[in-house]
């Protein structure tokens, strides 16, 4: 009996080669990039409905998502606050581009939960340049910085994992 199911495990599950089991990426062929570039960014116009502010935040976005190099981008700062990053992830994933462009389609055809998210995400990135934070700089102290640097920390962590759960690349 030991000796029939040692024989059993030897022939149903052969052991993988050395290496065999290490998937290779491929990169994307340019075309790929360009494709989801323009799919991206036509459904992002239709979810913002072309609106005028809004449309160059999402331009202003997707090439700094798309660039060769995908640098860290500083965010505002002032008084004691130490200057924030937000980092892209470098990886192209075709599921997740078609699920952003989805969900930006939805959202330029109803106006449902989609298009509120969307519309919040463009109001929060429009606010979170300097000169249009709440109140003025200048009058601000060191922990009204603190205290707005938590919330952006906070809204970029619920975006993040909106984006894990939903499989999205929403930035």
């Amino acid at each position: 009996m030991q000796s029939m199911l040692a024989l059993w495990k030897e022939t149903s599950h052969p052991r993988p080669a050395l290496g065999s089991n290490i998937k290779r990426i491929m990169p994307p062929s340019r075309q790929a990039i360009v494709h989801a570039y323009r799919n991206l960014y036509r459904a992002g116009l239709r979810a913002v409905q072309y609106s005028s502010p809004a449309r160059y935040g999402l331009r202003s976005k997707l090439r700094h998502a798309f660039s060769s190099e995908t640098d860290p981008i500083p965010q505002p700062s002032a008084g004691g606050a130490p200057a924030r990053t937000q980092r892209f992830p470098k990886t192209f994933s075709q599921t997740r581009i078609d699920n952003t462009i989805r969900f930006l389609n939805t959202a330029g055809t109803r106006l449902g939960m989609e298009h509120t998210i969307v519309k919040h995400l463009c109001f929060v990135e429009w606010r979170r340049e300097i000169s249009r934070l709440p109140r003025s700089t200048t009058v601000m102290k060191p922990s009204d910085w603190d205290t707005l640097s938590l919330i952006f920390d906070e809204y970029d962590d619920t975006i993040r994992m909106l984006n894990e759960t939903m499989e999205l690349e929403l930035r």
